[in-house]
């Protein structure tokens, strides 16, 4: 994720914050274009030929003929929530302001943590009432659904949706189930989550989390629970069963609450329409007829922005077309993202790289800062604390005394060769050998379709084979890096660290310990197979996943700290994955065509990763974003 000077909202340090009241909505006059060219593959668009209004959306997916689908809880499911245009079609309990941690609260109306053992257990306050101060005690979290909200087959979204869809996510292995043992409904709109690991973190879990119709899923949600009543756990060959067998579920219709859906005979490789619900009981603050979503990434999307075709566009636009579309009048929003690209490896084939001193020396020999200059100049500063999650984040949760402790790892290859050599390599010329003699000789798989990773991956191929430790960059299609690093297919990969989607410092080692390593069984695969238990200098031996899970464990903030603070100096010794730089949005935000614009750049908004609680999202679902006038 990238870095901004803009300071960042701490998840955990006041995670029940009153719901927001609604902004007002900023707007400049437009004028509306007419049809225009697009490229090879995508026809001509005539823009509200109808009258109508539309927002083009740009969004990568793969097409049904090519694998994807509309089961939303497994890999290559067409806008899988959470997914900005995802949200729109099921909408989540809650979204978040992440500049002052602020809910506005969605399907459901308010929530509250309590303490289920005590006799008098605190109500739940009203919408737009002030949350009581959690208590440390709390072992249950109690959330109310907004009554009157309907699927659009004219079923009441109920609380046997949220049961069913978080009884799948125990089936998916989802990280929720770390801290949550049980969901209830108490009655038709109330649910009850009790902790088995008390955590403020279950807050965004579960209110951020989109609710899937039962009319869908709920046969399958009663084959989870008859697992779980009979004592199976994900272990046995029962449930590892029932998972195979859900993963190649496929509906084939959609059942959506929120204001629109797809409709899939629209779908092709290039683009499909997301017609308006007009059931949906956010139907009259999303103001726009229809949405149009374009499939591709950076270098198909580059030629659709430039025809101002696109309305909002989150690609990583390399710099050089970034200043084309400035240079056009085209605005760009600059969001931080709290997230960047790393480097992975493949500790099950390459043994080589599970001595730390062999990446320690790796974070050395890159000079990160002229990676991320070439990946995306100003929005692609180097990670400077190396703790797993984003500079600003490390500054709020470690002490100061901690963070100046952390090693930064600066560019020195004399470092660098010093660490291989104590690691037993040795050099023959300028080339380097590993410890039992052979060559040295890696591809870095990326993204073909991502020009920032592109870019990155080729800069670390050259610097590190200038040092003798000779690495091809070797590109693969966008919709296959993620398979290929869950089935092992790779050597080293150049792929995400940190978390976009969720602020607490917990997501962001879920994202370096347990994605594409322990969590790639759900694809059937080991992923990079690097080993949870560790023996460290800074903490002698550890396991990671206890450690990941207690960097968000309890209701106890200043704890939380600590906790953070031991993970964090950790990941800094091991750096099981080996960040490089931190990421700024820059994104498409065309004004004056079909959107009258976008709000200014100081918008509390615009501090939310736009990865996680939409930009165009919220302000959608609020009635905030006004299409230009016909």
């Amino acid at each position: 994720m990238s870095t901004s000077q803009e300071q960042r909202f701490v998840h955990a340090a006041n995670p029940l914050k009153r719901p927001v009241s609604r902004r007002k909505a900023i707007g400049l006059a437009g004028a509306m274009l007419g049809g225009t060219a697009l490229p090879g593959g995508y026809g001509k668009v005539v823009m509200a030929q109808d009258g109508s209004t539309e927002f083009h959306a740009a969004w990568p997916y793969l097409d049904p003929g090519a694998g994807g689908h509309f089961n939303h809880f497994v890999t290559n499911g067409i806008l899988n929530p959470p997914n900005i245009y995802g949200d729109l079609m099921y909408i989540p309990m809650g979204m978040l302001y992440w500049a002052n941690a602020e809910w506005l609260p969605l399907l459901a109306t308010s929530w509250q943590f309590v303490d289920s053992r005590s006799e008098t257990p605190a109500a739940t306050p009203a919408s737009g009432e002030a949350t009581p101060a959690i208590d440390v005690n709390a072992d249950t979290l109690v959330v109310s659904l907004r009554q009157g909200v309907n699927w659009s087959d004219d079923q009441p979204v109920t609380a046997q949706d949220v049961v069913d869809t978080f009884d799948l996510l125990w089936l998916m292995s989802n990280t929720v189930w770390s801290y949550i043992d049980k969901v209830e409904a108490i009655d038709e709109y109330t649910i009850s989550f009790h902790m088995s690991l008390p955590s403020t973190v279950v807050e965004r879990y579960v209110i951020r989390q989109s609710p899937f119709p039962s009319s869908i899923y709920g046969e399958w949600a009663q084959q989870v629970r008859d697992l779980r009543d009979s004592g199976k756990t994900m272990d046995d060959p029962e449930a590892k069963q029932l998972l195979d067998q859900f993963s190649k579920f496929r509906p084939d219709h959609l059942v959506v609450n929120g204001p629109y859906t797809i409709e899939i005979d629209s779908i092709t490789n290039a683009q499909f329409n997301m017609p308006k619900n007009d059931k949906s009981f956010w139907a009259d603050q999303a103001k726009f007829d229809r949405i149009v979503n374009f499939n591709g990434e950076t270098d198909t999307i580059t030629a659709v922005v430039l025809t101002n075709d696109i309305d909002y566009a989150t690609h990583g636009f390399p710099p050089a077309t970034e200043k084309q579309m400035i240079e056009q009048g085209i605005r760009i929003l600059r969001p931080p993202i709290y997230s960047g690209d790393a480097i992975l490896l493949n500790y099950g084939k390459f043994p080589e790289f599970l001595d730390k001193r062999v990446r320690q020396a790796l974070a050395h020999a890159i000079d990160r800062s002229q990676v991320g200059q070439v990946a995306l100049a100003d929005s692609g500063p180097p990670v400077k604390y190396m703790t797993g999650m984003s500079d600003n984040l490390t500054e709020q949760w470690l002490p100061p005394e901690a963070v100046s402790g952390l090693n930064q790892y600066p560019y020195d290859l004399d470092k660098a060769a010093a660490l291989l050599q104590e690691a037993g390599w040795t050099r023959d010329g300028d080339a380097w050998k590993k410890p039992d003699g052979s060559d040295v000789h890696y591809e870095l798989l990326h993204s073909a379709e991502h020009a920032n990773k592109a870019a990155a991956a080729a800069n670390i191929a050259e610097q590190l084979t200038n040092f003798g430790f000779e690495v091809v960059a070797q590109p693969v299609t966008f919709t296959q890096t993620g398979t290929d690093l869950d089935q092992g297919r790779f050597q080293m990969a150049l792929l995400a660290w940190g978390s976009s989607s969720n602020p607490h410092p917990h997501f962001s080692y879920t994202t370096a310990f347990f994605v594409h390593n322990t969590l790639a069984v759900n694809s059937g695969g080991q992923g990079m197979q690097f080993p949870l238990v560790q023996q460290t200098d800074v903490a002698g031996e550890v396991d990671l996943e206890k450690l990941t899970l207690d960097s968000a464990e309890g209701m106890d903030v200043d704890l939380q700290r600590q906790q953070v603070t031991t993970i964090a100096q950790v990941f800094n010794e091991l750096l099981n994955i080996i960040p490089m730089y931190e990421r700024l949005g820059n994104n498409v935000g065309l004004e004056g065509v079909r959107v009258k614009a976008w709000p200014a750049d100081d918008d509390p908004i615009m501090k939310n990763s736009p990865y996680a609680d939409g930009i165009p999202t919220m302000l959608m679902l609020t009635g905030k974003l006004d299409p230009v006038e016909q």
